[in-house]
């Protein structure tokens, strides 16, 4: 943009004043023409993109800068909850800037950044998260001789090669006619039920604070047909007091890995260390199929816990 002082006008007036007579009035008027030249663009200020976050004790982030090179920096917003409820915690400047760290304590965070410039904020970024000021177990299977059918369905749970269930070999447990009726619901009591345990989480028993609980099944069926859940519930008590149950619906026939739970995630229990010992932990796996007479296969059973030293 250009731009030059405004036009200047100047009026002059003379007047002379001779014994008493007004002499004849006399006008000058200058004048300064007023040139200018003026473009206007429009642009959307963009946000840093590829946020990410790591670390134990502080989230250490780090992301790609703004695409946008006037961005004056970038505010960090932290929050406690996916996907909401961010809080602004900190700005880090200049625009190219591509990392900062942020120290909120123990727990599971997330993290969005918006570029600003002057009065103008940017959309969120991807989101990031962290679990600061914890510890995890890995992914720890059962021991192939601790686990038993429960009541339920016809009562055998997986009748075949149970203890396969807790190796990831290829090797699978097979329920074979996995219930007495066509019902899906986890709880129906015509549902096929089997237990597991001795875990060997290795979680001391003075811990109070569990963040999460992760269970990786690795599992599949003989046919696609149906709807076919296969649901899994907890006990912290030896099985005398469950979880309610988490599920996922089988897509497919193959062997596939899924996982209940997240590192944030409880169950809906307030879980310590004793609870997640060998004699109080236990996993229970229910097949919830619209055909009874299907046949699911479980090839690996294992649990991660997220917890605060």
């Amino acid at each position: 943009m250009q731009r030059r002082s405004a036009g200047l006008g100047i009026l002059i007036v003379v007047a002379a004043l001779v014994f008493g007579a007004t002499a004849p009035l006399t006008l000058a008027r200058l004048t300064d023409a007023d040139t200018s030249s003026l473009s206007v663009s429009t642009d959307t200020l963009s946000p840093p993109t590829n946020l990410a976050a790591t670390g134990t004790v502080s989230a250490a982030l780090t992301w790609t800068p703004s695409v946008d090179t006037y961005a004056a920096g970038y505010e960090i917003w932290r929050s406690t909850t996916s996907g909401s409820g961010y809080a602004l915690t900190g700005t880090v400047t200049p625009g190219t800037a591509s990392s900062a760290s942020d120290s909120p304590g123990n727990g599971a965070f997330y993290y969005v950044l918006r570029s600003s410039f002057q009065n103008w904020r940017s959309i969120d970024s991807n989101e990031a998260s962290v679990s600061l000021g914890t510890a995890t177990t890995g992914y720890m299977t059962c021991s192939v001789l601790s686990n038993v059918a429960d009541t339920g369905g016809d009562n055998n749970g997986y009748e075949l090669l149970a203890l396969n269930a807790c190796g990831d070999d290829l090797l699978v447990a097979t329920d074979a006619n996995t219930g007495t009726n066509f019902n899906t619901t986890c709880t129906n009591v015509g549902k096929d039920r089997h237990r597991f345990w001795d875990f060997n989480l290795g979680v001391p028993a003075v811990v109070t604070a569990v963040d999460g609980i992760q269970v990786r099944a690795d599992a599949g069926m003989n046919n696609n047909g149906g709807t076919n859940n296969l649901c899994v519930q907890l006990s912290w008590d030896g099985g005398t007091n469950w979880t309610a149950a988490k599920s996922f619906d089988m897509q497919t026939s193959t062997i596939t890995t899924y996982t209940l739970g997240a590192a944030s995630d409880n169950w809906g229990h307030t879980w310590t260390g004793a609870n997640l010992s060998n004699a109080n932990f236990r996993v229970r796996v229910i097949d919830a199929s619209s055909q009874p007479n299907k046949n699911y296969l479980l090839e690996y059973l294992a649990v991660q816990v997220t917890y605060q030293p």
